[in-house]
Protein backbone atom coordinates (compact mmCIF):
# COMPACT_ATOMS: atom_id res chain seq x y z
CA UNK A 1 0.00 0.00 0.00
CA UNK A 2 1.33 3.60 -0.87
CA UNK A 3 2.41 5.98 1.94
CA UNK A 4 -0.43 8.41 2.47
CA UNK A 5 0.93 12.12 2.06
CA UNK A 6 0.58 12.87 5.68
CA UNK A 7 3.10 10.03 6.40
CA UNK A 8 4.91 11.14 3.53
CA UNK A 9 5.40 14.64 5.13
CA UNK A 10 5.89 13.27 8.74
CA UNK A 11 9.02 11.11 7.76
CA UNK A 12 10.18 13.98 5.88
CA UNK A 13 9.98 16.46 8.45
CA UNK A 14 12.49 14.24 10.77
CA UNK A 15 15.35 15.64 8.15
CA UNK A 16 14.54 19.07 10.41
CA UNK A 17 16.12 19.40 13.85
CA UNK A 18 12.61 21.11 14.47
CA UNK A 19 10.97 17.80 14.08
CA UNK A 20 12.90 15.87 15.63
CA UNK A 21 13.46 17.53 18.98
CA UNK A 22 9.65 17.43 19.10
CA UNK A 23 9.37 14.08 18.44
CA UNK A 24 12.44 12.41 20.19
CA UNK A 25 12.83 10.61 16.61
CA UNK A 26 15.62 10.82 14.01
CA UNK A 27 16.15 8.78 10.62
CA UNK A 28 18.71 6.54 9.83
CA UNK A 29 19.88 5.63 6.07
CA UNK A 30 21.61 2.93 4.34
CA UNK A 31 22.48 -0.65 4.72
CA UNK A 32 25.53 0.23 7.42
CA UNK A 33 23.76 2.76 9.76
CA UNK A 34 20.46 0.71 9.94
CA UNK A 35 22.48 -2.36 10.78
CA UNK A 36 24.16 -0.84 13.73
CA UNK A 37 20.97 0.45 14.62
CA UNK A 38 19.50 -3.24 15.05
CA UNK A 39 22.44 -4.50 17.04
CA UNK A 40 22.17 -1.59 19.51
CA UNK A 41 19.99 -0.92 22.17
CA UNK A 42 18.17 2.26 20.54
CA UNK A 43 14.42 1.29 19.67
CA UNK A 44 13.38 0.93 16.19
CA UNK A 45 10.02 2.05 15.16
CA UNK A 46 9.49 1.46 12.26
CA UNK A 47 11.74 0.83 8.74
CA UNK A 48 10.99 1.13 4.91
CA UNK A 49 12.87 -0.76 2.21
CA UNK A 50 12.30 -0.72 -1.77
CA UNK A 51 12.05 -3.93 -3.66
CA UNK A 52 15.69 -3.49 -5.16
CA UNK A 53 17.32 -3.22 -1.40
CA UNK A 54 16.21 -7.16 -1.45
CA UNK A 55 18.23 -8.39 -4.32
CA UNK A 56 21.59 -7.87 -2.38
CA UNK A 57 22.71 -10.43 -0.01
CA UNK A 58 23.58 -7.73 2.91
CA UNK A 59 20.07 -6.38 2.47
CA UNK A 60 18.28 -9.72 2.73
CA UNK A 61 20.68 -10.27 5.48
CA UNK A 62 19.74 -6.85 7.36
CA UNK A 63 15.78 -7.42 6.75
CA UNK A 64 15.94 -10.59 8.71
CA UNK A 65 17.50 -9.02 11.37
CA UNK A 66 14.88 -6.37 11.03
CA UNK A 67 11.88 -7.92 11.03
CA UNK A 68 13.02 -9.42 14.26
CA UNK A 69 13.44 -5.75 16.03
CA UNK A 70 10.34 -4.39 14.79
CA UNK A 71 6.88 -5.23 13.37
CA UNK A 72 6.46 -1.95 11.62
CA UNK A 73 8.78 -3.09 8.53
CA UNK A 74 7.42 -1.66 5.28
CA UNK A 75 7.76 -1.91 1.28
CA UNK A 76 7.97 1.33 -0.27
CA UNK A 77 8.39 2.72 -3.87
CA UNK A 78 11.64 3.91 -5.12
CA UNK A 79 10.08 7.77 -5.34
CA UNK A 80 8.71 7.32 -2.25
CA UNK A 81 12.09 6.83 -0.80
CA UNK A 82 13.36 9.78 -2.64
CA UNK A 83 10.79 11.86 -1.37
CA UNK A 84 11.94 10.75 2.16
CA UNK A 85 15.57 10.17 1.93
CA UNK A 86 18.16 12.90 2.95
CA UNK A 87 20.99 11.37 0.49
CA UNK A 88 20.90 10.83 -3.35
CA UNK A 89 22.44 8.25 -3.51
CA UNK A 90 20.23 5.97 -0.92
CA UNK A 91 20.80 2.76 -0.70
CA UNK A 92 16.66 1.62 -0.29
CA UNK A 93 16.48 0.98 3.23
CA UNK A 94 15.94 3.59 6.35
CA UNK A 95 14.62 3.45 9.81
CA UNK A 96 13.00 5.91 12.58
CA UNK A 97 15.16 5.48 15.81
CA UNK A 98 13.67 6.44 19.12
CA UNK A 99 16.07 9.18 20.30
CA UNK A 100 18.22 8.00 23.58
CA UNK A 101 19.35 10.92 26.02
CA UNK A 102 22.33 9.93 27.83
CA UNK A 103 23.05 12.24 31.52
CA UNK A 104 26.67 13.59 31.80
CA UNK A 105 26.25 13.02 35.41
CA UNK A 106 26.16 9.36 35.07
CA UNK A 107 29.57 9.11 33.06
CA UNK A 108 31.11 11.19 35.55
CA UNK A 109 29.99 9.31 38.11
CA UNK A 110 30.57 5.66 36.92
CA UNK A 111 32.16 3.97 39.64
CA UNK A 112 35.52 2.69 38.10
CA UNK A 113 39.01 3.61 38.89
CA UNK A 114 39.79 4.43 35.41
CA UNK A 115 37.80 6.94 32.93
CA UNK A 116 38.33 8.44 29.35
CA UNK A 117 35.80 10.92 28.35
CA UNK A 118 35.95 13.30 25.31
CA UNK A 119 34.27 16.43 25.30
CA UNK A 120 33.19 19.14 22.12
CA UNK A 121 33.22 22.36 22.67
CA UNK A 122 31.68 24.41 20.09
CA UNK A 123 32.77 21.43 16.85
CA UNK A 124 30.24 23.15 14.48
CA UNK A 125 30.73 21.06 11.28
CA UNK A 126 28.82 17.78 10.97
CA UNK A 127 31.54 15.69 9.30
CA UNK A 128 33.89 16.84 11.76
CA UNK A 129 31.33 16.09 14.90
CA UNK A 130 30.56 12.89 13.04
CA UNK A 131 34.24 11.41 12.20
CA UNK A 132 35.12 12.80 16.08
CA UNK A 133 32.62 10.30 17.40
CA UNK A 134 33.92 7.45 15.27
CA UNK A 135 37.68 8.38 16.62
CA UNK A 136 36.72 8.30 19.72
CA UNK A 137 35.03 4.68 19.18
CA UNK A 138 37.89 3.52 17.39
CA UNK A 139 39.90 4.54 20.68
CA UNK A 140 37.14 3.09 23.68
CA UNK A 141 36.64 6.55 24.65
CA UNK A 142 34.24 6.22 27.79
CA UNK A 143 31.56 8.60 26.75
CA UNK A 144 31.17 11.88 24.94
CA UNK A 145 29.97 15.31 26.36
CA UNK A 146 28.75 17.65 23.42
CA UNK A 147 28.40 21.29 24.35
CA UNK A 148 25.18 23.30 23.80
CA UNK A 149 26.97 25.38 21.09
CA UNK A 150 28.08 21.75 19.23
CA UNK A 151 26.20 20.40 16.35
CA UNK A 152 23.26 18.59 17.15
CA UNK A 153 23.83 14.78 17.51
CA UNK A 154 21.17 13.71 15.08
CA UNK A 155 21.90 15.60 12.29
CA UNK A 156 21.60 13.42 9.11
CA UNK A 157 25.60 14.13 8.09
CA UNK A 158 26.48 14.05 11.47
CA UNK A 159 25.16 10.10 11.71
CA UNK A 160 26.62 9.19 8.50
CA UNK A 161 30.08 10.36 9.48
CA UNK A 162 29.76 8.68 12.25
CA UNK A 163 29.58 4.72 10.09
CA UNK A 164 27.76 3.56 13.18
CA UNK A 165 29.94 5.11 16.16
CA UNK A 166 27.27 6.99 17.62
CA UNK A 167 25.58 3.41 18.58
CA UNK A 168 28.63 2.03 20.13
CA UNK A 169 29.04 4.13 23.88
CA UNK A 170 27.18 7.39 25.69
CA UNK A 171 27.13 10.61 23.94
CA UNK A 172 25.42 13.61 26.32
CA UNK A 173 23.80 16.31 24.09
CA UNK A 174 23.05 19.91 24.72
CA UNK A 175 25.54 19.97 27.86
CA UNK A 176 26.59 23.53 29.83
CA UNK A 177 30.58 22.29 29.60
CA UNK A 178 31.84 24.90 32.15
CA UNK A 179 29.61 23.55 34.81
CA UNK A 180 30.54 19.86 33.69
CA UNK A 181 34.06 20.59 33.88
CA UNK A 182 33.97 21.90 37.55
CA UNK A 183 31.85 18.94 38.17
CA UNK A 184 34.56 16.52 37.13
CA UNK A 185 37.12 18.23 38.67
CA UNK A 186 35.40 17.42 42.26
CA UNK A 187 35.25 13.97 41.04
CA UNK A 188 38.94 14.04 40.73
CA UNK A 189 39.16 14.31 36.89
CA UNK A 190 42.42 15.89 34.98
CA UNK A 191 41.00 18.16 32.13
CA UNK A 192 42.88 18.38 29.09
CA UNK A 193 41.85 21.18 26.48
CA UNK A 194 43.56 21.22 22.90
CA UNK A 195 45.06 24.46 21.73
CA UNK A 196 47.61 25.83 19.43
CA UNK A 197 49.56 27.59 21.68
CA UNK A 198 49.37 25.03 24.65
CA UNK A 199 52.61 24.92 26.54
CA UNK A 200 52.56 20.80 26.90
CA UNK A 201 52.65 18.71 24.31
CA UNK A 202 50.46 16.12 23.86
CA UNK A 203 52.56 13.11 23.78
CA UNK A 204 54.85 14.50 26.71
CA UNK A 205 51.41 15.22 29.15
CA UNK A 206 50.89 12.63 32.28
CA UNK A 207 47.53 11.56 31.09
CA UNK A 208 45.55 10.46 34.78
CA UNK A 209 43.45 7.54 35.05
CA UNK A 210 40.47 9.99 34.60
CA UNK A 211 40.75 12.51 32.11
CA UNK A 212 38.46 14.30 30.56
CA UNK A 213 40.05 15.82 26.65
CA UNK A 214 38.35 18.86 25.50
CA UNK A 215 38.54 19.35 21.41
CA UNK A 216 36.96 23.05 20.33
CA UNK A 217 35.56 24.61 17.71
CA UNK A 218 37.22 25.08 14.13
CA UNK A 219 37.77 28.51 14.03
CA UNK A 220 38.69 30.04 17.42
CA UNK A 221 39.22 26.84 19.24
CA UNK A 222 38.43 25.77 23.18
CA UNK A 223 36.26 29.38 24.50
CA UNK A 224 38.01 31.19 26.98
CA UNK A 225 35.93 29.69 29.87
CA UNK A 226 36.83 26.38 29.48
CA UNK A 227 40.74 27.01 29.01
CA UNK A 228 40.36 28.87 32.55
CA UNK A 229 39.10 25.80 33.88
CA UNK A 230 41.10 23.33 32.42
CA UNK A 231 44.31 21.97 34.08
CA UNK A 232 46.88 20.97 30.95
CA UNK A 233 47.00 23.09 27.84
CA UNK A 234 47.80 20.36 24.66
CA UNK A 235 49.33 21.27 21.65
CA UNK A 236 50.22 19.45 18.73
CA UNK A 237 53.27 20.80 17.23
CA UNK A 238 53.58 21.94 13.87
CA UNK A 239 56.51 21.15 11.35
CA UNK A 240 55.08 22.40 8.15
CA UNK A 241 53.88 25.41 6.83
CA UNK A 242 49.69 24.81 8.05
CA UNK A 243 47.74 27.56 9.36
CA UNK A 244 46.22 25.05 11.46
CA UNK A 245 45.06 21.26 12.09
CA UNK A 246 41.69 19.81 11.51
CA UNK A 247 39.80 19.34 14.96
CA UNK A 248 38.70 15.58 13.75
CA UNK A 249 42.17 14.76 12.99
CA UNK A 250 43.61 16.50 16.33
CA UNK A 251 41.37 14.61 17.94
CA UNK A 252 42.80 11.01 16.26
CA UNK A 253 46.18 12.54 17.02
CA UNK A 254 45.90 13.01 20.72
CA UNK A 255 43.27 9.90 21.21
CA UNK A 256 46.09 7.81 19.98
CA UNK A 257 49.11 8.70 22.15
CA UNK A 258 46.49 8.66 25.09
CA UNK A 259 45.48 5.40 24.75
CA UNK A 260 49.00 4.20 23.61
CA UNK A 261 50.30 5.64 26.99
CA UNK A 262 47.54 3.92 28.85
CA UNK A 263 48.52 0.95 27.51
CA UNK A 264 51.98 0.65 28.57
Amino acid sequence: MPLSKRKLKELRELTHKKHRDEEKKFIVEGVRLVQEAVKSNFKVLEAFYTRDMLEHPAGKTLFKTLVKKTSNVHQITTSEMEIIAETVTFQGIMAVLRQKEHFVDSMLQKNQSRSYLVAFDGVSDPGNVGSMVRTCDWFGVDGIILGRNSVELYNPKVLRATMGGMFHLPIAEGVDLPLTISKAKQLGYKVYVTQLMGETHFDRANYESKSLIVFGNEAWGVSDQVKKLADVHLAIRRYGAGESLNVGVACGVVLSAIRRLYDE
